[in-house]
């Protein structure tokens, strides 16, 4: 007689296989972005195995790597990675990214270097071939927008954990053709209570603090206060020489539980459905002498600001950590011109920084 209880243990069946979600969809603009046990599985794990929705290192293995499947997007020339890990002390992740050519062949691996939360950190040297180039962040290919194909690989080390990737793509001959879009206005008069840090009172190095500044306010938003010298320290990369590379401040946000990614935004009307969800910007624009008025200096060649909210007139209220003191950081700028410095400069690029399972627009 066989028992009732004597029954076979159910195995649980492997994650399926899902495409990654979106966080930006245009005709010129992709974000894609990879989170879930279902996202990994698409890929090819070598030496790593799932924990739940995150990747680690397989029992005994030092080193391992995960290898995306040929993702298809929209025709671009210009890519940028971001992701989430946790690096702890003596971790580490590297991002590699190669395209697909015309005739079925591929670039090399471009690399955009080593994170770690520790010391060690840094972007990769020049990698400059006749298919494109890396400047720090953002590799781009040479000639028009007619690549359509890519593929994705990192590589976990010492302990490293990975949580997220991300990767944006842009033809940049089209990035300023959502200028203008029509507002729904939910956002207007709408502004978060984003702490102001001004980047101009620490005297050794605080006038290129930009970057850090500006996602130490988002962070202590959120209720995790890290000060500007910590997160410039954490956000140094070696190679660069300076805090200001984008993927580098999202994954330091990533490290103290937060979640994140760099992606485009077609206009401030896309960027209002952020603020309406509670979540402010990291924006990156430029201008010259004259042409943005009410500025905290009088020009940038490249410049991080906090987008806080809009006012009932629709106009961006940021914080802007150029200001010479704290008290002033906080201004409005024109809506159109803050726009159009926005899109020339950088593609409408932000960090979007975010509490983990919080809702994020699309």
């Amino acid at each position: 007689m066989i028992s009732a209880c004597n029954t076979t243990p159910q195995v649980p069946e492997p994650p399926k296989a899902e495409a990654p979600s979106k966080a930006t969809d245009s005709a010129y603009s992709t974000t894609l972005v990879w989170q879930s046990d279902n996202h990994w599985v698409s890929g090819t794990l070598d030496n790593l195995k799932l924990s739940g929705d995150t990747l680690i290192l397989a029992e005994g293995k030092t080193s391992g790597t995960l290898t995306s499947s040929v993702i298809t997007v929209n025709a671009y020339d210009q890519l940028i990675p971001s992701w989430n890990a946790e690096t702890g002390e003596k971790g580490s992740l590297s991002v590699e990214v190669r395209h697909q050519k015309v005739g079925d062949t591929w670039t090399k691996w471009y690399s955009f270097g080593t994170w770690s939360r520790a010391e060690g950190r840094a972007s990769a040297e020049s990698q400059k071939d006749v298919d494109g180039i890396v400047w720090t962040d953002t590799n781009n290919l040479y000639g028009r927008a007619t690549t359509t194909r890519y593929q994705y690989r990192v590589t976990l080390r010492d302990g490293a954990k990975l949580k997220q990737v991300a990767m944006n793509t842009v033809d940049t001959d089209r990035q300023t053709a959502g200028a203008g879009a029509p507002s729904d206005k939910s956002a207007w008069g709408k502004v978060l209570n984003v702490p102001e840090r001004s980047q101009m009172i620490y005297p050794d190095g605080g006038e290129v603090w930009c970057s850090p500044t500006s996602t130490s306010m988002v962070m202590a938003f959120y209720g995790t206060n890290v000060t500007v010298p910590e997160a410039a320290k954490g956000t140094y990369d070696a190679v660069y020489d300076g805090m200001g590379n984008w993927p580098f401040n999202v994954a330091y946000a990533a490290e103290y539980g937060f979640r994140g990614f760099v992606t485009r935004l077609p206009s401030l009307a896309a960027a209002e459905k952020y603020i309406a969800a509670g979540i402010p910007l990291v924006a990156s624009i430029r201008w010259k002498v004259g042409e943005l008025p009410g500025a905290a200096i009088p020009s940038s060649t490249g410049h991080l600001v906090v987008v806080v909210g809009f006012d009932a007139q629709g106009n961006p209220v940021v914080n802007d950590p150029a200001a010479a003191d704290n008290e002033s950081v906080q201004r409005t700028y024109g809506r159109d011109i803050f726009e159009k410095l926005w899109l020339n400069a950088s593609g409408g690029m932000v960090y979007v920084i975010h509490k983990s399972g919080a809702a994020v627009p699309q």
